[in-house]
């Protein structure tokens, strides 16, 4: 179905608007707790092993973090929108540059901090599960799954599923899978600036077809990890656009906005929470803005085209994600500082610093751990782009 339209795209840019503090008042809401898409099977185990991995303390907060990439590679998590975890968090995957091939996919297995690339011939774009061990991966327009964690221990070879459809001259923004691994989706290039799409492939048949055409670039493509057939992704300008959020189902693939926004808000860096509800960011762009409801927010899918919005804290948040369990919700700001909510009590606190040095200014892109007792995060601080690990502290520890 095609939802070509006139519609204008804005785009403010930051320098003209500046990345100024916004005020800091806290809204009170409804806290959601949600399970989550990827708890892990059976027991996890304590983690990170004392002495696996270098540490430091935070010299304002006081809490550990670990480098979970030593040795003086550019290291970066997976984006916050995607999984990046094996069964029991046993192992991380991420992007490295730590061999001469460049930058490509890496896992560490967090018991012994033993670190192997990941072994794809080529690799452009891809994605792990919420569900198993396997990354989805499309090299030459093919579609191939690996077992990651056979891949590790040397075992296992990449499976082609599918092709590419000719309608995509290119895949434009991330891949995602189904929440019942019955479908890999995408977005691309059909008209080169002109035309759109939202593609599927079917992970049994391989077959491809279009789901949608959109007059807007496509981008951020996220399956919900707890209801198949539902798909959120966005309008792609690289700064604001008036329309951020989009959501269609395979049942009725008519693209409609998930959050509509109504007061010329900056949205941004939406993720899914739970079956029901994303989380996302707010900017506030001019001091117009600075006076209006900003900061992380939640909105309910099921609410209609206007999504009721309810406001967790508000500050200049950028990137945000919330823990599966439902109890927390992070954000981070242009100082690179990471900084914990408590969604019950809607109260933020700074729980780490202090994460640029000199020309490396990387943006954190923190995520929860699946178990909800930590979040990894990058960081600069040490010269260098690396992965740390922070364990949630008590509440109470933090100022």
């Amino acid at each position: 179905m095609s939802i070509l339209s006139t519609r204008r795209m804005s785009r403010r840019s930051f320098l003209e608007t500046g990345i100024a503090a916004a005020g800091m008042a806290v809204q009170k809401t409804t806290a959601h707790a949600a399970p989550s898409p990827s708890k892990p099977q059976g027991e996890t185990p304590p983690w990170p092993p004392e002495g696996v991995f270098p540490s430091y303390v935070d010299d304002k907060t006081g809490i550990r973090l670990y480098s979970l990439t030593p040795g003086g590679h550019a290291s970066a998590i997976v984006y916050q929108t995607h999984p990046m975890w094996t069964r029991n968090q046993e192992h991380l995957v991420f992007h490295s540059n730590r061999d001469a091939s460049g930058n490509r996919l890496w896992m560490v297995e967090l018991k012994s901090g033993e670190m192997r690339p990941v072994p794809t011939e080529s690799y452009e774009t891809g994605t792990m599960t919420w569900k198993n061990n396997d990354l989805y991966y499309v090299a030459d327009k093919t579609l191939h799954v690996l077992d990651l964690v056979k891949a590790f221990h040397g075992e296992g070879t990449p499976k082609p599923l599918g092709r590419i459809p000719d309608a995509c001259l290119r895949i434009d923004g991330t891949v995602t899978v189904d929440a019942d691994l019955s479908a890999f989706y995408f977005g691309g290039v059909i008209r080169e600036d002109k035309v759109w799409g939202v593609f599927a492939i079917d992970l049994k048949s391989g077959e491809a077809r279009t789901l949608a055409e959109t007059d807007f670039r496509v981008g951020h493509f996220q399956a919900n990890p707890f209801t198949p057939g539902s798909l959120m992704f966005c309008q792609e300008t690289g700064g604001d656009a008036d329309q951020r959020i989009w959501h269609l189902h395979t049942d009725h693939p008519e693209p409609a906005p998930l959050y509509k926004e109504t007061y010329g808000e900056w949205v941004t860096h939406e993720v899914w929470w739970d079956p029901e509800r994303i989380i996302f960011t707010i900017w506030p762009y001019d001091d117009e803005h600075k006076g209006l409801p900003h900061g992380v927010a939640t909105a309910d899918i099921h609410s209609g085209p206007e999504g009721k919005m309810e406001l967790l804290t508000q500050y200049p948040a950028w990137h945000t994600h919330g823990s599966p369990d439902g109890n927390w919700a992070l954000g981070d700001d242009f100082d690179r500082n990471l900084w914990l909510i408590n969604v019950k009590a809607k109260e933020r606190k700074l729980l780490t610093q202090g994460h640029t040095s000199g020309d490396h200014n990387t943006h954190p892109h923190g995520s929860f751990t699946p178990d909800s007792r930590g979040l990894v995060f990058n960081s600069s601080r040490n010269g260098i782009p690396e992965i740390l690990y922070a364990p949630l502290p008590d509440w109470e520890v933090l100022t």
